[in-house]
């Protein structure tokens, strides 16, 4: 009976959640996703575990039209995890390949022994599982396919993207078939510390080297800000000798991706130079 209330009350969610998905708005940061811990009892949290996205690499010549197979990992949750629902967003210009039966994602050797469901809707997909015992293991939890768009091209960046969402009706989870505190501190910690974005990387895109010399610097800020107040001189056709080009237009668009050079960019660059964020692009 136990088995049968877990599976009903977190699948029942997940149908809930996929017809009321809304995004990007839904999306909660970081600091409604610590369980109302302190960021020191997540860090003394027993269990660590990370939850990533594939990494891709792709040529050229490779990337057009492409169908590409992002797989969702988890490491160092072994044999500690039952009920879990997540969200993961693909950049808008790639097209979702549904599986041979139609749906959304393929459940891995992960999951195997769990009960699971995944929903898309747009460029997000839902993934949740649930089960009696803690039978959730290390490995692929899900895989999914997804296709390039057909002119796809030298130093594109695709990111994938794993996101905790909390709505009206439901939030995310990733806990153990008891739900202790350990299990919720681990849950703290993935949503906070553990989830790894992935991407589908195109040739030479290099995120902040706006100039294209091959590092990332305040000069990047600086070209970046040049474009945006007078691309006349400084934009990819511009008459300065240092103009910014096709490839550093590509490379400098790192917070939110997709809508062009901004003076969003320059300052994401910035806050990377100030160790304000750890990496680039940035959400």
């Amino acid at each position: 009976m136990k088995f049968r209330n877990i599976i009903t009350s977190v699948l029942t969610i997940a149908a809930i959640a996929a017809g009321s998905l809304q995004f990007p708005a839904s999306v909660i940061s970081h600091g409604a996703a610590d369980g109302g811990f302190t960021d020191a009892q997540i860090e003394a949290s027993k269990l660590k575990p990370t939850l990533s996205a594939s990494t891709i690499d792709l040529k050229a010549a490779d990337a057009p039209s492409s169908v590409q197979t992002i797989n969702i990992t988890i490491k160092g949750a072994d044999s500690s995890y039952s009920s879990t629902g997540f969200h993961v967003y693909f950049d808008k210009r790639l097209t979702l390949v549904p599986n041979q039966w139609g749906g959304a994602a393929t459940k891995g050797s992960g999951i195997t022994m769990l009960s699971s469901e995944s929903y898309s809707k747009g460029n997000c997909i839902f993934l949740t599982t649930a089960g009696s015992k803690d039978l959730g293991e290390d490995g692929v939890m899900w895989s999914f396919k997804v296709k390039l768009p057909e002119n796809a091209e030298n130093g594109d960046f695709y990111p994938i993207r794993l996101v905790y969402e909390k709505g009206k009706i439901t939030e995310d989870v990733f806990i153990n078939d008891s739900s202790d505190n350990d299990s919720r501190l681990m849950q703290a910690w993935i949503f906070t510390r553990g989830m790894k974005d992935g991407y589908i990387k195109v040739g030479d895109y290099n995120a902040g080297d706006a100039n294209c010399n091959g590092t990332v610097d305040l000069s990047d800020a600086v070209l970046i800000m040049q474009n945006v107040s007078n691309p006349d001189k400084f934009g990819v056709n511009g008459t300065a000798s240092g103009h910014i080009t096709k490839q550093g237009l590509k490379n400098g668009d790192v917070a939110s991706i997709g809508d062009g050079i901004t003076s969003r960019d320059a300052l994401s660059i910035q806050r990377l130079m100030l160790k304000l964020t750890p990496s680039l692009p940035e959400d």
